[in-house]
């Protein structure tokens, strides 16, 4: 196999991951209150923290990639700053969702 068709069955598997990972809705049995991509997506986040968060430019604008499952959000951003912010509101989200209070 050459270098270019393992790129692309790699890229094929990842997006079918992504894929499953997104069709799931059922609860994680270890984050109670996650669906298994929020829980993904949140163990991710925990581990690499603003290093592993899922941003990307395109052109001059910053955009949030769908990643583990968790779609991004449908909208650009002018600078890095607030996709990175927004992205860290969203993990806020899950965290008060597995604390119970949402």
């Amino acid at each position: 196999m050459n270098a270019n068709t393992q790129a692309i069955l790699a890229d094929l598997a990842a997006t079918e991951q992504r894929r499953i990972l997104h069709d799931r809705t059922t609860p994680s049995p270890r984050h109670h209150g996650l669906t298994i991509a929020e829980a993904a997506f949140s163990d991710h986040m925990s581990r690499w923290g603003s290093d592993g968060y899922p941003v990307r430019k395109v052109g001059s604008r910053w955009i949030w990639d769908d990643f583990c499952g968790v779609s991004g959000a449908p909208t650009v951003y002018k600078t890095k700053r607030e996709c990175v912010a927004a992205i860290g509101r969203y993990i806020d989200i899950l965290h008060d969702k597995l604390a119970g209070r949402l």
